[in-house]
């Protein structure tokens, strides 16, 4: 992996646990945080869903990476499709995914090539483990909870609300500054610095090697931060309906730091997701009668073996 991406990756997943840590954090009497709770384990129980996420990147004010995607899914026998779009610099690139009939394809847009993924090892590693797996444990669930309040304590008390016409709820959270728990602070600090060096010396995988997506894109698009780096500011917003499903939220991490030069950064990783047709989603499907079709097989270590092209 490259490492670039790495960090974008690990930049995602530090940002995404600051959200939830302090959005979820507590359980009493912030009525911010209840009802934004209580709206996300019903968004979340609900399969059949249109999903819109985007995704961009700056530095020091310029663009850096813009991700748009729109999700599909059904529900029912892990049907569902995806179209994503990935932007850097000049570079872009859009992937089409289809989960149907049992088949996980993938095409991008700069190829007539639709790739039919294949293998026993494929219902676990594409389409899910079984639904019994995906159970939430409730007693799991409640010490996890237990665990994030014992280490955000008060910041629910951050989370503000607003009632809006019909009937809808803007919720609103931010930390700033001294606000950021320094404890957080480190951790994401390390997993940044250490997330860049990490698989530093391998090469960017190869378009054959990826399905066709073109991972060299998003090459430059990451400045490395090496040395004084820490969360400035974390921002959310959202929207919840009268039925009590989250539509819309936004999310804003603001990260800086050196690089290897000693020049300063100032990140700004924005996050926008919103959802649409809640259970009256069809998702796309493809018909591959006269396509062409390539085959690509995975054994039980999930190495790659190329199939006839046909």
């Amino acid at each position: 992996m490259n490492k670039k991406l790495a960090m974008m990756g690990l930049g995602v997943a530090v940002g995404s646990m600051m959200l939830v840590t302090s959005v979820y954090a507590g359980v009493g009497d912030a009525p911010g945080y209840e009802t934004f709770k209580s709206a996300f384990k019903q968004t979340a129980a609900v399969k059949n869903v249109t999903r819109q996420v985007n995704v961009s990147l700056q530095d020091n004010g310029a663009s850096l990476l813009n991700v748009k995607s729109t999700i599909k899914s059904t529900g029912v026998d892990q049907a569902g499709s995806a179209v994503v779009n990935v932007k850097s610099g000049t570079d872009e690139q859009t992937i089409h995914f289809y989960s149907q009939d049992g088949k996980q394809i993938v095409k991008t847009e700069d190829s007539e090539v639709y790739k039919v993924l294949e293998g026993e090892g494929m219902p676990g590693k594409f389409k899910g483990h079984d639904q019994a797996n995906h159970t939430p444990d409730p007693q799991v669930i409640s010490e996890v909870e237990n665990v994030v309040d014992a280490l955000v304590g008060n910041l629910k008390n951050y989370v503000t609300m607003s009632e809006a016409p019909g009937n809808v709820k803007d919720i609103h959270f931010k930390l700033s500054g001294s606000q950021i728990s320094p404890v957080v602070n480190t951790i994401g600090s390390l997993v940044i610095k250490h997330g860049t060096a990490e698989n530093s010396h391998r090469p960017i995988p190869a378009k054959a090697d990826t399905l066709g997506v073109d991972v060299t894109t998003l090459k430059n698009s990451l400045p490395q931060l090496v040395t004084d780096i820490k969360m400035d500011e974390v921002e959310m917003n959202a929207s919840v309906d009268a039925d009590n499903h989250i539509t819309n939220q936004t999310a804003q991490i603001h990260i800086s730091g050196k690089d290897a030069q000693g020049a300063a950064h100032d990140v700004v990783l924005s996050v926008d997701m919103s959802l649409s047709s809640l259970n009256t989603t069809t998702p796309d499907t493809i018909d591959l009668t006269g396509k062409q079709v390539e085959n690509v097989k995975f054994d039980e270590n999930s190495h790659k073996n190329w199939g006839e092209k046909h």
